[in-house]
């Protein structure tokens, strides 16, 4: 995405729906897509879109419930040096797939 697209704002803007859509089957189809098809970096913002609804629509979030209130007290800390030491500490508490 960030290769092939204008980096400031690309994950903030939509992509076009129905390309969306057609990556979203390609990944469902378990077709390995292939990101350099010309209707996917005319639309750079469908990649990223799609990206951005895996990640909404994951039962668990990435960054799981369990530890939500373990990261954000490593986020609130003031020092950076020791936020960034927290933040790992908690990183190696997710589950494996989630840490992958």
């Amino acid at each position: 995405v960030e290769q092939h697209g204008v980096v400031d704002g690309i994950y903030r803007l939509s992509g076009v729906s129905s390309n969306i859509q057609r990556l979203r089957q390609e990944f469902d189809s378990d077709r390995c897509p292939d990101l350099h098809k010309d209707v996917y970096l005319q639309d750079i913002h469908c990649i990223s879109s799609l990206c951005k609804a895996y990640f909404r629509e994951l039962p668990n979030p990435l960054l799981t419930y369990q530890l939500y209130d373990k990261f954000a007290d490593a986020v609130a800390i003031q020092m950076e040096e020791a936020r960034l030491v927290k933040i790992k500490e908690v990183l190696k508490e997710l589950p494996a797939p989630h840490y992958r």
